[in-house]
């Protein structure tokens, strides 16, 4: 099945205020014929995905959940992945937050082998992540450059966000 436009967002934080993010995003969706919420299990205090706290507040008829994501790069690469498994993409809406927008355009500019979009849309950051933005920039768009760097950059995110290997999540669809 063809895929004409397809959004990535970028998840964050899920102890963070999703539903602003979700309100300010929400509009850049409406043309898009697939949404991939994509983040993993970011946090060490809870089992649930960054994808999955986005999907309970996104209506859209056609959602996908990427919950293995540890970084931006993962964000798009595995999104990428699955857009391609369900039919050509002629476009990509990459949806973040404004302090990774910049990151987001270098890594979608890399990947991205169709024409794509960031839309940024502001969010509150805590300072410490606005300060290692610019370290996990260069890191980051280093590893999509070398893919044989992608799984340590990928470790180092689990340690800095103090969580371990989890079993296994699937891709599951949240809507037909």
């Amino acid at each position: 099945m063809t895929r004409n436009r397809v959004a990535i967002v970028c998840g964050y934080d899920i102890h963070s205020d999703l539903r602003d993010y979700v309100r300010r995003f929400v509009p850049f969706l409406s043309r898009c014929d697939l949404v991939i919420l994509s983040g993993g299990c970011t946090s060490s205090v809870s089992e649930e995905s960054e994808a999955q706290a986005l999907s309970v507040l996104v209506d859209h008829p056609n959602v996908i959940l990427e919950e293995q994501s540890m970084t931006t790069l993962d964000n798009i690469l595995f999104s990428r992945r699955m857009a391609e498994e369900r039919g050509a993409v002629t476009h990509y809406v990459v949806i973040c937050d404004r302090v990774h927008s910049a990151k987001v355009l270098v890594l979608s500019a890399i990947l991205l082998r169709v024409h794509f979009t960031v839309r940024a849309v502001r969010r509150r950051v805590p300072l410490r992540v606005m300060l290692f933005e610019p370290i996990s920039i260069v890191a980051e768009a280093f590893a999509a450059v070398f893919p044989v760097f992608r799984s340590a950059l990928r470790r180092a995110a689990m340690r800095l966000k103090g969580v371990t290997a989890r079993s296994g999540r699937s891709a599951r669809r949240v809507t037909a």
